[in-house]
């Protein structure tokens, strides 16, 4: 049993924490962060709501087979690390391309983060399939 007060705070909580995890993912080829650890900030938000509103309210309303998540993850990650090899690449080459948007500046966009994109899915998949079987045995 979970106190009102716990209630509050992990709907508060959830949607910056969502945005934290977000922002992770989106700087990590250039700065600390990346796939792992975005995805490991999600994981622990929606663990968070499992355990304190319980696994059968939470899918009642919120229920996505996280199996998806990790093979679509997988298949992201994949795709990218063997992209390169058709072009006469080594496996794992990152391509870097320069944009120029004329109200936002200049935007680097580098095949790596499809990479982290890929494990972000890979992560959040596993940790909360691994959660959700768990928690469904009890």
């Amino acid at each position: 049993m979970t106190t009102l007060i716990t209630k509050t705070i992990t709907k508060i909580c959830l949607p910056l924490v969502i945005l934290f995890s977000i922002s992770l993912l989106l700087a990590g080829h250039n700065n600390p962060g990346g796939g792992f650890i975005g995805g490991v900030m999600f994981a622990s938000i929606i663990s968070l709501v499992y355990v304190v509103f319980g696994l059968r309210y939470t899918t009642a309303f919120f229920n996505p087979d996280w199996s998806r998540w990790l093979a679509s993850g997988l298949a992201l990650a994949s795709v990218t690390a063997f992209a390169a090899i058709p072009a006469g690449h080594n496996f794992f080459r990152s391509a870097v391309e320069f944009i120029h948007l004329p109200v936002i500046g200049e935007i680097e966009l580098v095949s790596a983060a499809l990479f982290d994109v890929g494990v972000y899915f890979v992560v959040i998949g596993t940790l909360l399939f691994i959660l959700k079987n768990v928690g469904e045995d009890t």
